[in-house]
């Protein structure tokens, strides 16, 4: 007999509840005053730069972080409590979505740490940090990777999604490495650019776990599909929030928006959403309905 109201974990998940409970709170307190502080000039004088998104060295886009606390507190804070949600009730999907959701935090929050300017929020900005990686260790570590493998593999064709995210990878590594090398050689390189506390969160988190997912993906490995969900939500939703930010910065100054760099961003949320939806999602919803109607017809 088939327990649907039961999601593939090895031990209970207490702790990353408890755990992820604590980011949300800290998450919902860090944005709001980031709206109220970062509007009366926390992030820089500049509203239009600390709403928006600006070009830094080496072509790379940097966020502006108001308009990052905005997208924060609409989006990301209902997404992490929605996936925690749905893992309570049993729902695959849920606990796919989880990790990505504490990914997202810990990688935007690094940015936030090492990049905003030094206020009374840095003291939130460490825990948020620490207990985002924390809780994802917790959660990943208690989900039973093998039966998610076996809920997914007809579902998820692991070499072209494998193949997306190191892709993807190498891209991040391409485009930050190279530009901080460049920077870093140049004559007239600045001492401390615009860029570095985004170099520091790509090269340091997002590039090496999504090429690390990538490749175990491709090699059918159980973490491979326990991580892949989720980090191509976190990668497809910071190129959304780049683009929430840039349209915002445009719609409060009655500015233009710049539609080449958001078409580029949007092509990169695609290449993200379409396949956690067509295959992970689509594979998880669709095996949980049909461990229903089994469970339900063997009652």
């Amino acid at each position: 007999m088939i327990n649907v109201n039961t999601p593939p974990v090895r031990r209970s998940l207490k702790l990353a509840y408890r755990l992820s409970a604590i980011v949300a709170v800290l998450m919902a307190a860090v944005s709001a005053a980031g709206l109220v502080l970062g509007s009366a000039g926390l992030y820089g004088a500049d509203s239009n730069l600390a709403l928006g998104v600006r070009e830094a060295e080496a072509g790379l886009l940097v966020p502006g972080l108001l308009g990052q606390d905005v997208f924060n507190l609409v989006v990301a804070l209902p997404l992490l409590l929605g996936s925690m949600w749905l893992a309570r009730r049993g729902s695959l999907v849920g606990l796919l979505l989880w990790p990505g959701s504490l990914f997202y935090v810990l990688y935007w929050y690094m940015l936030y740490l090492v990049g905003a300017p030094f206020s009374v929020l840095f003291l939130l900005y460490v825990p948020l940090v620490a207990l985002s990686a924390y809780a994802i260790i917790g959660l990943v570590s208690s989900i039973d990777g093998e039966q998610v493998r076996q809920r997914l593999a007809g579902a998820v064709p692991a070499r072209i999604v494998g193949g997306i995210l190191v892709a993807l990878a190498f891209l991040t590594l391409a485009q930050d490495a190279g530009g901080a090398f460049v920077t870093a050689v140049s004559d007239n390189a600045p001492t401390d650019p615009a860029a570095r506390h985004v170099w520091i969160s790509d090269l340091a988190l997002q590039a090496p776990a999504v090429l690390v997912a990538g490749v175990l993906l491709w090699r059918r490995q159980a973490l491979g599909y326990v991580a892949g969900a989720g980090l191509l939500l976190q990668y497809g939703l910071s190129a959304i929030g780049f683009v929430a930010s840039m349209a915002l910065q445009a719609l409060l100054s009655a500015s233009a928006i710049d539609v080449v760099a958001s078409v580029v961003l949007l092509v990169f949320g695609i290449v993200c959403f379409v396949p956690l939806v067509l295959f992970f999602l689509r594979g998880a919803a669709g095996r949980s309905g049909r461990e229903r109607r089994i469970y339900e017809g063997n009652r």
